[in-house]
Formats: C-alpha cells, sequence, structure tokens
C-alpha cells in the first residue's frame, strides 16, 4: 500500500497495474493488499463503505477493483453499476460469501467481471486476482 501512503495517484506515471479495495474488514484490507502487491499489482486506494468506493474508484481510476458484496451502506453489486457506468473498461471482482441466482445475475449485468466465493485460505478471491494479472501481463501492461 506504498502509493497510499507516499500520496502517489494516476499522475505518478506507473506502469504496474492499479487496483482499489473494498471491503468493510481491515484484516481482509492489508491481506488482500499484501497478495496484490505480491503480483505486482499497485493498491492505489481502499474504502470500507459503497460511498467511500465509488469516490476512491473515481479519483483513483484503477484497473482493477476487489469489492466485497455486503458493505455497512449497501451492496457491492450497486457499486459496481455505478463505477462501470463511469470506468467500462475496469475489471470488477465481486467478493461474496454467498449469491443466490438472482444476485449473480445482477452482479454480471452490472459490470462485474468475476464472482469470487469467500472461504478461510482466500482461494477463489486469489485466482480471481491472478486471472488478472496473467491477462495484463498477456496484453503487454
Amino acid at each position: 500500500m506504498e502509493a497510499i501512503a507516499n500520496g502517489a495517484g494516476p499522475e505518478a506515471g506507473t506502469a504496474r497495474p492499479r487496483a482499489c479495495i473494498v471491503d468493510d474488514h481491515a484484516d481482509v484490507r492489508q491481506w488482500l493488499a499484501t497478495k496484490l502487491e505480491s503480483l505486482g499489482i499497485e493498491v492505489c486506494g481502499v474504502a470500507e463503505t459503497v460511498d467511500g468506493g465509488l469516490v476512491t474508484i473515481a479519483s483513483e481510476h484503477p484497473d482493477l477493483a476487489v469489492v466485497d458484496n455486503r458493505l455497512p451502506d449497501g451492496r457491492g453489486i450497486d457499486l459496481c453499476r455505478e463505477a462501470s457506468a463511469t470506468q467500462p473498461g475496469m475489471t470488477l471482482i465481486l467478493h461474496t460469501g454467498m449469491i443466490s441466482p438472482l444476485e449473480e445475475s445482477q452482479a454480471y449485468e452490472a459490470g462485474v467481471t468475476r464472482i469470487a466465493l469467500k472461504s478461510i485460505q482466500g482461494d477463489d478471491l486469489l485466482a480471481a486476482v491472478e486471472e488478472f494479472a496473467v491477462r495484463r501481463r498477456s496484453a503487454g501492461g
């Protein structure tokens, strides 16, 4: 989370992919930030709520946003819908403990690229993030 600490933003000119994390649990945010950084992905912003996530995503313009679906002020699906409308090229990973078929459909309609189910080890989320990193390297950026 070096970029957050030193104030670097989109104008810093880094070639590394950039990500925002939106999750209301500090330990999850820290764990995920460490995993993203280990994959060469710069964590450019974190937020705990839908409103905070929308502000952070709008100001940072990340390549990737990992969003918890259950946030204190609403659903991550709704955040994804608003964020994808303004930044259609951004990869959105929705992180959730469980999801109904209706919510799954709503998530993909909202622009979610991948749904990652929560687990103790975070295997599905790590696989989704690693897929993003591989696609970025393959695309040359």
